[in-house]
């Protein structure tokens, strides 16, 4: 009998640790999104929305749509973030056709090394870009021996070079998701489109299954997010008139707090 109610003891403990165990995780997650999330963007957005004795005021938004270099730099962002999406969408669909289309001696490495891009650190895909392709690196000085080229050619230094840099990372985003809808296309709708004369684009636009153009556009906006937000490679690159890279100039320094203010 004591070993039966030392048993139903046990067995009635064991429930209030599942319960608590799983709230402390939760709580713990809350309070980490909280602290590092909802906080800073909560102080942000009272930064931008507040002038230095702590009132209400859209100053900071009226000063910024009278700039003419703000708004040169929003006009260049968004320009920017288009090209990538665009110059993200012909590399990824060519590199995903030419892995699913077509069979070659080393298909399957290539593929591989076709994620590279979006997993390597993003400092030493901007360094390598700059030591083989800046004035007097590797490819000027082979362009110079080979063709007796006499001025080197700006590759990287300047808002080509940083849609260059965005597109050869994140293609590899529209890679996977045309991969997927690749193959998930029956071959007996190609041989339908076929046979009534669809070739190339208009074959797989039509094969394509709908539910994959949504996840095309939702990967393109993320690309675009994600080029529009980054500021480190243009000013890796010697690019400053692009509006993350004006918000976080503006952050770094502590002289005036109108322009941390504007930042924000």
């Amino acid at each position: 009998m004591a070993t039966l109610e030392r048993t139903g003891a046990g067995a009635a403990a064991t429930p209030r640790g599942g319960v608590v165990l799983p709230a402390l995780g939760y709580a713990a997650i809350w309070l980490f999104l909280v602290v590092f999330l909802v906080y800073p963007l909560l102080r942000i957005f009272y930064d931008a929305f507040t002038d230095e004795a702590g009132r209400l005021t859209v100053a900071h938004f009226v000063a910024f749509a009278g700039d003419p270099y703000y708004v040169r730099s929003l006009g260049n962002s968004i320009l920017l973030g288009l090209g990538t999406v665009a110059g993200t969408t012909v590399l990824g669909f060519a590199v995903a056709l030419l892995l699913v289309r077509f069979d070659f001696r080393g298909r399957d490495l290539f593929g591989y090394l076709t994620l590279i891009p979006i997993i390597s650190p993003a400092a030493g895909r901007r360094a390598g870009l700059h030591l083989h392709h800046g004035p007097g690196r590797t490819v000027n000085v082979l362009l110079e021996d080979w063709f007796g080229l006499a001025r080197p050619i700006n590759f990287v230094y300047g808002v080509h070079g940083v849609l260059l840099v965005e597109t050869l990372h994140l293609f590899p985003m529209i890679t996977l998701n045309v991969l997927d809808a690749l193959a998930k296309i029956d071959p007996s709708l190609e041989e339908a489109a076929e046979s009534v004369g669809a070739r190339g684009w208009t074959k797989l636009r039509h094969d394509h299954p709908a539910a994959d153009h949504a996840g095309l556009r939702r990967r393109g906006l993320l690309v675009f997010i994600w080029t529009f937000s980054d500021f480190a490679t243009p000013l890796v690159l010697g690019v400053q008139d692009l509006l993350a890279a004006q918000a976080y100039l503006n952050i770094v320094q502590f002289v005036d707090r109108r322009l941390f203010r504007m930042a924000s």
